[in-house]
C-alpha cells in the first residue's frame, strides 16, 4: 500500500494507540484520536478506520453510526477492535455499518492482511460502481417499471432455466437490485456452499453474520437490515427503505416468495444431481446383471446340450439292455411307458429353462429402457 494511504486510529487507549500506530505507520498515514467526537470533529479523508468499541462518551458503534450518515464516507472501511469476540458483539457492530473485526490482543499480521484487504474491497467497489453505473440505470428503470411484482413474476417465469447454484445466485441478486436492494444471498445445496453480493464482494462482518443468524427464524428485521432464511437459501438485505413503512411491507412479502423460489430451485436441481448418480449407479449394475445373464444362458445352453446328449446316450443303452432281460411283452410295455413319461417330464423342464431365459432378457430390457428415461425437473 502506498504511505499517502490514509489510516485513523480511534482509542481510548494511549498504549493500543500507540502500538497500532507503529504497527502501520511504516506503510500508511497514521492519524490517532483518542474519542469518537475528536474523530468525527476531524476534516481529514481517511481510507479506511480502526475503531475501538469501548469508549468513554461516543462509543464505537455510535462513533460508526454517525460516520455512515455522512454521504462522503459511507463506504469508508470501518474495522471494529475489541477485547471481547462474542456472536452478539459482531451483530452489533454489522448492524452499526462496521465491515470487519479484530480481537485484542492484536495479531499484527491479521491486522494488515484485514486492512489491506478492506482498503483493495472499496476500490474494486469503487471502480465497479463507476464501469457499471449508467448500465444499472438503463436496467433498473426498465425493470422498475413493471412494479414490484413484476420483479417476482419475472424470477418465477425464468427460475426453471437455472441450471447451477451460481445462476440462481445471480439471478436473485438481480431481482434485489430492480427493488433497489443491495445485500447477499447465500446458497446451500448438496453440491456446495455459495456466497453472492450485490457489491461484488462479501466482507468478513457479512459472513460471520450470515452464519450465525442462519437459524435465527424466517424473517428478522434489525432496523434498515434483515435476514430472510430458508432451508438452502438466506438473504441479507442492507438498506431497507424504513421512512416508506408500507413499501418495506411489500417487499418483505416479495423477498419471502423470492427467497422460497430460490430454495425450491435449488432443492430441484439437487433431486436432479441425486437422480444422475443413481442413473449412473443403475447402470453399472445393469452392466453386471447383463454380464451375469450372458454367463448364465452360455453355461444353461451348454448344460441343455450335454443333458440331451446324456439322455440319448441312456436311452440306447438302456434299450440295448433291455433287449438282453427277456421280459415278457407286459413288462417291456410298462417300461416304455415310464421311460415315454420321463422323457416327457425332462423335455418340460428343458423348455421351462428356455423360458426363463427369454423372462430374464425382458426384464432387462426394461431395466434398460427405465435407465436412459430422461425425467427433467
Amino acid at each position: 500500500m502506498s504511505a499517502t494511504t490514509h489510516i485513523a486510529v480511534v482509542d481510548d487507549n494511549p498504549p493500543q494507540r500507540m502500538i497500532l500506530t507503529r504497527l502501520l505507520e511504516n506503510e500508511y498515514q497514521v492519524s490517532a484520536f483518542e474519542t469518537g467526537a475528536q474523530f468525527l470533529a476531524s476534516v481529514s479523508c481517511f481510507d479506511a478506520i480502526l475503531l475501538d468499541i469501548e469508549m468513554p462518551g461516543l462509543n464505537g458503534y455510535d462513533t460508526c453510526r454517525s460516520l455512515r450518515n455522512r454521504d462522503e464516507c459511507c463506504d469508508i472501511p470501518v474495522i471494529f477492535v475489541s477485547a471481547h469476540d462474542t456472536a452478539p458483539e459482531r451483530v452489533a457492530a454489522y448492524e452499526a455499518g462496521g465491515d470487519d473485526f479484530v480481537t485484542k490482543p492484536i495479531n499484527a499480521h491479521e491486522l494488515r492482511h484485514k486492512l489491506k484487504g478492506a482498503i483493495e474491497h472499496r476500490q474494486r467497489v469503487s471502480e465497479l460502481a463507476a464501469q457499471s453505473s449508467t448500465a444499472q440505470q438503463v436496467a433498473f428503470t426498465a425493470m422498475i417499471s413493471m412494479g414490484d411484482l413484476g420483479v417476482v413474476i419475472d424470477f418465477l417465469r425464468h427460475s426453471t432455466e437455472n441450471r447451477t447454484y451460481d445462476a440462481i445466485a445471480d439471478q436473485v441478486i438481480s431481482a434485489m437490485a430492480a427493488w433497489g436492494l443491495q445485500g447477499v444471498v447465500q446458497v446451500r445445496g448438496r453440491s456446495g456452499h455459495l456466497d453472492r453480493s450485490s457489491s461484488g464482494d462479501m466482507s468478513p462482518l457479512q459472513e460471520s453474520v450470515l452464519d450465525n443468524m442462519r437459524n435465527i427464524g424466517r424473517i428478522f428485521e434489525f432496523g434498515s437490515r434483515a435476514i430472510i432464511n430458508y432451508e438452502h437459501v438466506s438473504l441479507l438485505i442492507q438498506n431497507l427503505p424504513t421512512d416508506d413503512p408500507d413499501k418495506v411491507g411489500r417487499l418483505r412479502d416479495h423477498l419471502a416468495v423470492l427467497a422460497e423460489s430460490a430454495d425450491m430451485r435449488v432443492a430441484a436441481l439437487d433431486a436432479v444431481n441425486d437422480r444422475k448418480l443413481q442413473k449412473v449407479g443403475i447402470e453399472v449394475v445393469l452392466a453386471e446383471f447383463r454380464s451375469t445373464l450372458a454367463r448364465i444362458n452360455e453355461k444353461n445352453h451348454g448344460n441343455l446340450t450335454k443333458g440331451q446328449s446324456h439322455m440319448l446316450e441312456a436311452l440306447e443303452h438302456l434299450s440295448r439292455t433291455l433287449s438282453t432281460l427277456g421280459l415278457t411283452e407286459i413288462q417291456e410295455s410298462y417300461v416304455d411307458d415310464l421311460v415315454k413319461e420321463t422323457l416327457d417330464e425332462t423335455w418340460h423342464y428343458f423348455d421351462e429353462a428356455q423360458s426363463l431365459e427369454s423372462e430374464f432378457s425382458e426384464v432387462l430390457n426394461r431395466l434398460e429402457r427405465l435407465a436412459i428415461a430422461d425425467y427433467r425437473l
